[in-house]
């Protein structure tokens, strides 16, 4: 069956069905969701990728389209839990540690990441996990916290004197994980909350990204907002 055929037979209701125009917008709305943002490929591969294939991380599609028109050639990311998004950070950034408890998950996505990418090992005791961070001494441009959830609130607490002025800190989830949020806005970071469908689930989520209050990071193409996938319209050279 066609695509255009299904949406219009059991996703449409029927009260939309009667003005093509309602229709049209509406397979134009379920198109730039399962297609433009590819989370019909992302569900039938079991993996989350862009419309390209390419490797994403489970954030908002919000959040995603923020973090993916950004300059991070020279960026250095800590993040607590690894996966697709391992391989993200490792395809755009300089180098990536990702913390992950899971052994038989690392044998797995080892042998899909670059070079710049290390995989650490650790139990799922709260204060061994989170405090993996703080094995290395320098600072980090960007930490991810996405891994365990019993383990968010310490990893936010470690994440706050390891983040390098002018770097940001990710939180998944952040719309479950309230007093991990708390913490971070508590010590002085801009929160801004980017919430949306996301990758391999049917419902909206938040990914939240705390700017230091130096941040710095640069756009590519000379230009911030990036269109997005799922924008047809070229924008206004002069607005």
């Amino acid at each position: 069956m066609k695509a255009g055929i299904f949406f219009r037979k059991y996703i449409i209701p029927k009260r939309l069905q009667t003005a093509k125009y309602n229709i049209q917008i509406t397979v134009q709305l379920v198109r730039h969701l399962l297609k433009d943002y590819a989370w019909l490929k992302s569900m039938r591969i079991r993996r989350c990728v862009d419309r390209n294939g390419q490797p994403i991380p489970w954030f908002s599609y919000p959040a995603i389209d923020f973090l993916s028109q950004l300059n991070l050639k020279e960026k250095t990311v800590f993040e607590y839990g690894c996966g697709y998004s391992t391989l993200y950070w490792g395809g755009r950034t300089s180098s990536v540690i990702s913390v992950e408890s899971n052994l038989k998950w690392i044998e797995k996505i080892t042998a899909e990441i670059p070079g710049n990418c290390t995989l650490v090992a650790t139990s799922l005791d709260i204060e061994d996990y989170a405090g993996k961070i703080n094995d290395y001494e320098e600072q980090f441009d960007i930490i991810v916290v996405d891994g365990l959830i019993h383990t968010r609130t310490a990893c936010c607490e470690k994440a706050i004197d390891k983040v390098m002025p002018g770097g940001i800190i990710i939180l998944d989830n952040s719309d479950r994980c309230l007093k991990s949020a708390e913490i971070l806005r508590n010590a002085g970071f801009i929160q801004a909350d980017f919430t949306g469908f996301a990758p391999l689930g049917p419902h909206a989520q938040t990914t939240t990204v705390f700017f230091t209050r130096d941040y710095n990071f640069q756009p590519l193409l000379g230009h911030q907002p990036h269109q997005s996938v799922a924008q047809p319209s070229l924008p206004y050279h002069n607005g």
